[in-house]
């Protein structure tokens, strides 16, 4: 079975690693320094780089000797998993100059678990390293957190996720448009991996990559959908707005989901009106043209916004969401024509 792009291109360096300089600066120099601690805790969104990181963190520190020995806390929460560490850690690593414990998803262990951990963070074994992997700190007892080392890993750049794209595509001989890659960039909001793995999803659908290709294989909406519907509305065209919200449904969308992208960008483009940059959205860069192209002057988007919040959750528990879809609709562009 071939492998996932998400995982034939996980970095295995640090030179590798997308962003998240700054963690990777500390923790290059206490390698040269020497000065590894007993307890690490990684913290950050998913898709960020934290496991990957902490795998070569710990391949660096053994120098290529012996493995990790990996921990899913979330099927390996109780007491008696933390019990188990604590016999493995009496003994000296025989493969390696440190035995290392990456521990993911830490934030799923019991009270009980951490308890049992407390005690092996206050007298860490010799030659013994934990590095807890986390997408909710705020889950961790506090005596815990004051035992480890803590790094916040930030969610990677639109601009990151599009270049390491990029790389992939060229490494692999696929042809992707860079909207194309913008467009997924801004759907895995920060997460490498989701990126990577929704482009492979893609490929899989079509061997070339086009924003309409992305929309058709994720079933989402494309911006030029939204854009088209925001004009309806602006210019008052309601028969054109329920063309449209026909043409979606037929499609076979899910309105809920459909209505879903709509608020959001209401309020990308909101964000939009007050900054005069799409870089604080979700919406590619390259559509900025299509955006101005929408005569907003004397609109009111925050209204439109307020309104289309309260349908989206009247219709959050609707067996039926499209009637109430197209009385918004109707209403918000002033009635048939």
């Amino acid at each position: 079975m071939a492998k996932t792009l998400a995982v034939l291109y996980r970095p295995k360096t640090f030179e590798d690693v997308t962003e998240q300089k700054n963690v990777i600066g500390i923790l290059k120099n206490q390698l040269e320094l020497n000065e590894c601690k007993n307890a690490y805790l990684f913290c950050g969104g998913a898709g960020t780089g934290k496991t990957t990181c902490a795998r070569i963190f710990a391949n660096e520190l053994n120098k290529g000797a012996g493995v990790p020995i990996e921990i899913d806390a979330a099927s390996n929460n109780g007491v008696e998993n933390v019990r188990s560490i604590i016999e493995q850690a009496k003994f000296l690593p025989l493969d390696g100059q440190y035995r290392i414990y990456i521990i993911d998803e830490c934030h799923m262990m019991s009270i009980g678990a951490w308890n049992a951990m407390l005690k092996l963070l206050e007298e860490p074994p010799a030659r013994t390293i934990f590095i807890f992997c986390t997408t909710d700190p705020q889950k961790i007892p506090a005596t815990i957190l004051s035992r480890v080392q803590r790094y916040d890993f930030n969610r990677i750049s639109a601009s990151g996720i599009v270049a390491r794209l990029e790389y992939i595509c060229k490494q692999e001989g696929l042809k992707a448009d860079k909207a194309a890659l913008e467009f997924i960039a801004r759907i895995a909001q920060g997460g490498m991996r989701d990126a990577i793995s929704l482009m492979d999803k893609c490929f899989s659908y079509k061997k070339e990559l086009t924003v309409n290709n992305i929309s058709e294989a994720l079933g989402v909406v494309s911006y030029t959908t939204l854009v088209s519907m925001l004009n309806f509305l602006v210019g008052k065209n309601t028969k054109a707005l329920l063309d449209k919200l026909t043409e979606i449904y037929n499609s076979g969308m899910d309105i809920k989901q459909f209505v879903r992208s709509f608020v959001v960008f209401l309020i990308d483009i909101s964000i939009y009106q007050v900054t005069g940059k799409l870089d604080y959205g979700r919406i590619p860069n390259h559509y900025q043209d299509l955006i101005d192209s929408i005569d907003l002057n004397d609109y009111d988007t925050l209204g439109l916004l307020d309104a289309a919040m309260v349908l989206q959750q009247s219709i959050s528990r609707d067996p039926e969401p499209l009637a109430l879809t197209q009385a918004f609709f109707i209403k918000y562009s002033g009635g048939i024509k």
